[in-house]
């Protein structure tokens, strides 16, 4: 039985090619164009406090922010003309011609993704890495293990995305089989992207409480540094609906789905990333600029020590410039981590006042 569309209609229901419901291409349209302008003043934001007011060379957390940022650019590009194409209408309601082109435009997406996704993660946890690597040391080789992880899957799935069909050209033909099994590989990202997700979202809040900071502070920094995990929603919704929707032959509207809630989780992402840079000239426009230089506000104190959690003492002497410098360029919650916090220690441990090593191996 002949039909006019991409594939048949479900049993009673007419396509109307000429006038196509739309279901999800408006949606799709919205979603791109607010990603980008949000998405662009925040890290236009960043860029602004830390070249003109924080000052500082760029640091690893920046290159994986701008770089995660110019990927979603592609990415929403991408989904601009999958839109155009035939994206969030039915696909009994989209020819074969347009549909070969939007499945076009969904592997592009799909290759814009893999690093997209690992650079924003990236970025969040480098953050982290430098606001508790001088505290947490084992913490520390976990997370880097965790970002290895991360780089390996992500890049190894870059690859197996290019290469998923072979010919490639099979992908947008409709020939399943030279193809290896998108849905798996797709619900494979959806767990990667949950798992990295929760982990962004919790690993900070135990770290920041085993510091001896008011219980305001420990607040609002658990709240900036767990920000990026607010994502995992996304995350969970996207590998629930791959599950759900896996057998669905309405693919015009399943990877579009896919593609919003990857709009979600990168566009969040990428926002938290710019939060303590946004705080931090919030903090400059409301208290000027000398809050930051401020001795009360150093994280190094006189003899070269940096007090942090419970009873420790580090001497970090050698190091002074660099701690200093990345307390003040990440900003003001994340400055306040590790300064002025000697009076607290010297009451929980007034023993170990001289010393230079911790009471504790971290």
């Amino acid at each position: 039985m002949s039909y006019p569309g991409a594939a048949p209609p479900p049993e009673g229901v007419i396509p109307d090619l000429a006038h196509p419901q739309d279901v999800l291409r408006t949606v799709n349209y919205v979603t791109q164009g607010l990603t980008i302008f949000f998405v662009s003043i925040f890290v236009a934001i960043r860029f602004y406090a830390k070249t003109r007011v924080l000052g500082g060379s760029f640091t690893p957390d920046d290159y994986a922010t701008y770089s995660a940022y110019v990927l979603m650019l592609g990415y929403c590009i991408t989904a601009c003309f999958a839109g155009a194409h035939g994206g969030g209408l039915n696909i009994w309601e989209v020819s074969t011609e347009e549909v070969e082109k939007y499945f076009q435009s969904c592997y592009a997406a799909t290759i814009f993704y893999a690093p997209m996704a690992m650079t924003v993660k990236l970025a969040l946890l480098v953050i982290i890495i430098r606001v508790f690597g001088s505290v947490h040391r084992r913490t520390l080789i976990g997370i880097y293990i965790f970002i290895g992880m991360i780089v390996a899957y992500y890049v190894s799935g870059f690859f197996i995305k290019i290469f998923i069909c072979w010919p490639i050209s099979a992908y947008w033909t409709g020939d399943a089989s030279k193809c290896m099994n998108q849905s798996a590989i797709v619900t494979a990202d959806s767990i990667i992207s949950v798992i990295s997700d929760l982990a962004i979202l919790l690993l900070p809040t135990p770290l920041t409480w085993s510091l001896q900071l008011p219980r305001r502070k420990r607040l609002r920094v658990s709240g900036l540094l767990c920000a990026g995990g607010v994502a995992t929603g996304f995350s969970i919704y996207r590998l629930a609906m791959i599950v759900d929707q896996r057998n669905s032959t309405n693919m015009t509207m399943v990877f579009i789905k896919v593609i919003l809630s990857g709009n979600a989780e990168v566009g969040i992402g990428l926002i938290c990333a710019c939060l303590p840079a946004v705080s931090a000239l919030y903090v400059q426009r409301t208290r000027g600029s000398s809050y930051f230089k401020n001795p009360g506000h150093s994280s190094v104190t006189g003899r070269g020590e940096i007090m942090l959690t419970r009873s420790y003492h580090v001497d970090r002497s050698a190091v002074d410039k660099d701690v200093d410098e990345s307390a003040l360029e990440l900003g003001h919650d994340e400055a306040g981590l590790v300064s002025n916090m000697g009076a607290q220690v010297k009451a929980n441990a007034p023993e170990s006042h001289h010393s230079n090593r911790s009471e504790e191996t971290l």
